[in-house]
This record gives C-alpha cells, structure tokens and sequence, in this order.
C-alpha cells in the first residue's frame, strides 16, 4: 500500500518542478526582452539631397469663363413707333451712333407751332417794353409779357429735346445680340429695343486663395491660354481685385483681355490664367519630403559628419516637390529626406544613397 501511494506523489513532484523550471525560464526571456536598449550608438540609415540654389518657376493656373467687357440694353426716353431701326443680330454698331429714330412728325409740327407762338410773345414782349419805358404800360403788364415770352421759348426747347432723344443711339461699342421690336412698333421709355455686348476686349474673373492674392497687383499681366486655339497665348492685364474675400478666403481678381485677335475669341470661351509668381534670378532649395512633419515651425534634419543635426528654417514659394529656403541653409548643404522618422538631434546615421 506504501508503495502504491508514493508513485502518484512522485509524478506530481516532477510536474511541478517542470512547471516551476519552465516558468523560470519564460520569465528569464521577458525579462531579457523588456531590457532597454541602448540605440544611441546604433547608425540610422538614411538618404540625403543637397541643397541647390538655381532657378525656380512658380505658375499659379486657374479656369475661367470669359465675359464681355461691358454690355447694355438699348432704349429711347420718348414714347412713340419706331419709324427706323437699321441694326440685327449681329450688326456691328460704335458708341454714339444713331442707328433708329421714333417717329417725331407730330413733335415738329408741334415744334414749328411753338416757334410761331415764341416769335409773337418777343414781339409782344419788346412792344409792351418799349410802351413802359414812356410810361405808356403798367409795369404789371410789362411783367406778364416778358413771362409769357420765356415760357414759350422754354416749351420751344422741350420739344427740340424730346425730338434729340427720339433718336436711338448705341451706348456702347459692341456687337448687337438680341433684338427685341422692329420698325413700327410702339416704345415706351425704358423698353429694350436691343442688347449690344462689348467682345473687342473681353474679361475673366478668377477667384485667388488668399495666399497667393497678395502677390498681385493692379496692372500685372496675366497669361491667358485656350483649348480652342492650341499652341497659342494671350496676354491679359490684372483690372480688379476684390478687397473682400467670400467665405472661403476666396478672392475675385478681373483679368482684361484684348480680343482683336484672329480668330476673335466668344464670350462663354472656357479659358485657363496663369499668374508668375517666379521668384527672381536663383533661390535655395530643397524638396519637399526633407521637412519634419511633427514641428510647429519648418524643420529638417542636417548632416554633420556622421550625424544629423535638427535645424528651424525659413520658407518661401514652392514649385511641385521643391521649396525655396529663405535661411537656415546654404548651399551644398545635405538633408535626410528619408529615415527622419527614427531621427532626433545628433543621432548616428549611415548614408545609404552616397
């Protein structure tokens, strides 16, 4: 009976020390592999780009729709049928010109009447004047006279007035685009007879982010491109820029375009303005993956020996995957543009693309 109880305390005494053993054993790894180590004097690998200071081309290209310069409707102040209208759909017609008439046969004969009657009051007038200069009339007379002369030549000139602007006139140069009525028909004052769009100098208006519209100024010229005529540019010139951003920070800026050209450009025409924000002559650079992201202000890691060295700089413009360096670099100097994840200031590196 001894002998049958001591075999199962025999093998439970042997689990547990395995037990025991290999417990000790997996604390010995934990252990080995939650020691800190000392990676100061570990190299980073890392690839580098030198710092070069040549030309940089800056091109801010945005779309734009073109509209005439200037439109207008056309009207007459005076009531009446139109007894002439030379102009249609696309009549070519210059500021000033008469290009209609309302009929104004009734106004001239009223005109030669009031010519009649203002001839008569003068001399009724000069007589009555002439009569109380010999004490012949009263001085009231004399008076009523003299109103009644005036008021006739004033009806005169209202009538010379409204034949003067019987005339219809283009208010603009430009190229008629609708016609409204015809010879014959009734106006009132207001009415649009036509509409006349000003296409011999076109506008595009472009919307700037507020980062680049304090680059522009009043007078800079713009290049104006179009898929309608391939492999040729037009020079615009910068006539407006808001002084007040929408709510985006959006900034509408008007670029003139000179539209004499063969063929002449339409309104409506999609087009694309290119603006030169070129820095001039060479600038330092470096490209754009060679700034640290985690930094409130530029950051890049510089070689120095077999080193890095954290170092602030100063920014300009950018062009694609470049940046001008306004300070903080010279020339032939080396950053890491890959590996400055595991980087921090002065750590070992081993260049990998020398």
């Amino acid at each position: 009976m001894k002998r049958k109880t001591a075999i199962p305390v025999t093998i439970f005494s042997i689990v547990v020390v395995a037990i025991a053993a290999t417990l000790t054993v997996n604390k010995k790894k934990i252990d080995a592999a939650n020691q800190i180590v000392d990676r100061s004097l570990i190299p980073v690998s890392v690839t580098v780009s030198k710092v070069t200071n040549q030309p940089m081309t800056i091109n801010l290209t945005l779309p734009a729709i073109l509209n005439p310069y200037e439109s207008a409707n056309i009207s007459v102040q005076t009531p009446g049928i139109i007894s002439s209208l030379s102009i249609d759909k696309g009549s070519r017609v210059a500021q000033g010109e008469i290009i209609g008439a309302i009929d104004m046969r009734v106004a001239r004969l009223n005109l030669d009447a009031a010519q009649l009657n203002s001839e008569k009051l003068k001399e009724d007038y000069q007589r009555t004047k002439a009569l109380y200069e010999g004490n012949a009339a009263s001085k009231v007379n004399s008076i009523d006279t003299k109103y009644a002369y005036e008021n006739a030549g004033i009806q005169v000139k209202q009538i010379k007035q409204q034949i003067a602007n019987a005339n219809i006139v283009a208010p603009i140069s430009g190229i008629i685009n609708a016609r409204n009525l015809r010879a014959g028909e009734f106006v009132n004052p207001g009415m649009t007879i036509a509409s006349v769009v000003n296409i011999y100098q076109l506008k595009a208006s472009v919307y700037v982010d507020e980062a680049d519209v304090y680059q522009l100024h009043l007078g800079e010229t713009a290049t104006v491109t179009t898929t309608v005529l391939p492999g040729q540019s037009l020079t615009g010139k910068v006539i407006f820029i808001s002084p007040q951003g929408d709510d985006n920070h959006n900034y509408q800026v008007d670029i003139l375009l000179d539209n004499r050209t063969k063929p002449m450009l339409k309104a409506g025409t999609n087009v694309n303005v290119s603006f030169d924000f070129s820095p001039k002559g060479n600038v330092l650079q470096i490209p754009k993956i060679a700034l640290v992201d985690d930094h409130q202000r530029p950051y890049v890691y510089v070689i120095n020996g077999n080193r890095a060295e954290g170092r602030y700089i100063t920014t300009g413009a950018d062009q694609g995957e470049y940046i001008q360096v306004t300070n903080g670099l010279k020339e032939g100097d080396e950053v890491v543009v890959s590996g400055q994840i595991n980087l921090q200031n002065g750590s070992l590196i081993t260049i990998v693309n020398h």
